[in-house]
């Protein structure tokens, strides 16, 4: 069935589903009326789940055999508001970005325009790592594939920056690890990956995504940033930043259908977010996407590059998507327990011997997930708005939960299994936790004022944090520029303060420790940031 276009898409096709089902005509109708059929109760599964999994909202969407067989929004769009989400509720959708910039590149393939093992150099002549041999040698499908050796982020992503000032970067810091010698996840490596879209391509990537995958798919509503959905100050501009604005609401997205993501406060309660722009990495994280739409980029890669008879890209680019390209030893919670892969912008496993495609995204607050079994024709995808320490956890139990039916794999209690795995994660966190508070010395107080470890600190690759005074003791450091990284220090030990973001999920990404180093005269020469970098005082 030729789904309906434009503003409420997929509204219409979903009430045409389900108020004339004669629509459907032969093996269609069957297929679909098989697979509601199969599938039935989910909607109230989903339901008697949610408190356990203690998110505000989430939406998931069902496709079997090229037809919709579900879609739906359950619960909320921002605590304390009776704003329902719906299946055309706009999510970020973090690292699932990543399909789409292979995709991208796909498309230029198919186009002629470039190899998947072309070298990077070909494309952005400027190009570098610090080791020249890994500079020539390293090709698009490495990018793709994380096994270019490139960390996640090469350079702390705390201020604000463009996309081809974070890929020079590159260049400076000492941590690239051997090129094809592993799996090693990497953002950085998918934002140079965009931008040889763009070089190719003579478009932004947002415009290429936007004219060639999402144009020719009907996904009318989704964006390749969030900037193309909120006014720039409503938008946190870096990692772990906050909105220019301040704090943010639905209030403030007057006529947008739009899901708030949510934190976790210092006190344990919720927090509303603000989305999070991606941009200095674009094509790793900061598309955004409904499951209406996304239902529609399943449809394609299930139906070997075609949607309603219209190719988007090739069956065989398709198959390199998702081919085995480096080993992994990390799968999805039910799968079998046979190792996996990483192809081209999507994860492989497999459940109950069938082959497995999928893949998370995670911005802040904002877990996303979409999983496929080819073979079976059957795809599932899950959006929702709270972080959670195990966050693909019910994303996964619900494809697993669908799956299972749609395939005819024995009963499972998919439920109390995840929720066992999630206690055991929650107590695993706790222990850390406590060890952490255990190993704080109780008595000592800072070796200097708190007005002596003020300043401008300079990033040894380049950049500047400052440091002010925020009153009851602590201090606060932030990057100079409107939604870049700020934070509370607050006196933890010696010269050691424990810095609570100001972004971020308030759980994994909710503070760190930073230590001040005195130079030989006693006084501050070092604020060493740990996973954000290490800052000397001029």
């Amino acid at each position: 069935m030729k789904p309906c276009r434009g503003p409420g898409a997929a509204t219409c096709a979903l009430a045409v589903m389900a108020m004339v089902p004669g629509v459907l005509s032969g093996q269609a109708a069957t297929d679909a009326a098989e697979g509601r059929d199969r599938i039935a109760g989910l909607a109230e599964y989903i339901e008697q789940s949610m408190p356990d999994w203690e998110l505000p909202g989430l939406a998931v969407a069902v496709v079997y055999r090229d037809e919709v067989i579900f879609a739906r929004g359950f619960g909320v769009k921002e605590v304390g508001r009776h704003d329902p989400v719906d299946a055309e509720t706009l999510f970020q959708i973090g690292s699932v970005s990543k399909s789409f910039a292979a995709g991208a590149i796909g498309v230029l393939v198919d186009d002629g325009l470039l190899q998947w093992d072309d070298p990077v150099v070909k494309h952005l002549p400027w190009f570098r790592v610090k080791d020249p041999w890994i500079t020539r040698s390293m090709t698009i499908r490495d990018l793709l594939s994380h096994r270019s050796g490139m960390p996640g982020d090469a350079y702390p992503v705390l201020a604000v920056m463009d996309a081809r000032e974070a890929a020079e970067r590159l260049r400076l810091p000492d941590n690239q690890a051997p090129l094809r010698q592993g799996y090693r996840y990497s953002n950085q490596g998918y934002g140079v990956a965009g931008l040889v879209v763009e070089a190719v391509s003579g478009m932004t990537w947002s415009d290429w995504v936007r004219q060639r995958i999402f144009a020719p798919l009907g996904m009318d509503r989704s964006a390749a940033s969030p900037h193309e959905v909120w006014d720039d100050r409503f938008v946190a501009t870096a990692f772990l930043g906050a909105a220019p604005a301040g704090p943010v609401s639905i209030a403030d997205a007057s006529g947008l259908n739009v899901a708030m993501p949510h934190g976790i406060d210092r006190d344990g309660s919720r927090r509303v977010l603000s989305w999070q722009s991606y941009d200095s990495m674009q094509a790793a994280g900061s598309v955004v996407s409904s499951v209406t739409d996304l239902v529609n980029w399943i449809r394609m890669h299930l139906g070997g590059g075609r949607v309603d008879g219209e190719v988007v890209m090739k069956e065989s680019t398709v198959a390199e998507m998702h081919a085995p390209q480096i080993g992994m030893d990390e799968s999805i919670v039910f799968g079998d327990q046979d190792g996996g892969a990483y192809g081209l912008g999507w994860r492989l496993a497999s459940f109950e011997g069938h082959r497995y495609v999928s893949h998370s995204g995670g911005i802040f607050g904002f877990p996303a997930y979409v999983g496929m079994l080819p073979d079976a024709e059957a795809g599932v995808t899950v959006l929702a708005n709270g972080s959670m320490w195990a966050p693909y956890y019910p994303h996964q139990e619900i494809a697993a939960w669908v799956f299972a039916r749609l395939i005819g794999a024995p009963d499972r209690d998919w439920h109390g299994e995840i929720m066992a795995r999630t206690r055991e994660i929650e107590a695993q966190v706790e222990a850390t936790l406590a060890a952490q508070d255990a190993a704080r010395i109780p008595g000592t107080t800072p070796s200097l004022s708190l007005e002596d470890y003020t300043g401008t600190y300079e990033y040894e690759y380049g950049g500047a944090a400052h440091v002010e005074v925020a009153g009851d003791g602590a201090l606060r450091v932030h990057f100079g520029q409107p939604g870049s990284f700020s934070g509370v220090m607050e006196h933890w030990h010696h010269d050691v303060f424990r810095l609570y973001f100001d972004g971020g999920d308030g759980q994994a990404y909710g503070s760190s420790f930073v230590t001040f180093r005195l130079g030989p005269q006693g006084r501050v020469s070092w604020m060493d940031m740990g996973f954000m970098g290490r800052y000397r005082k001029p």
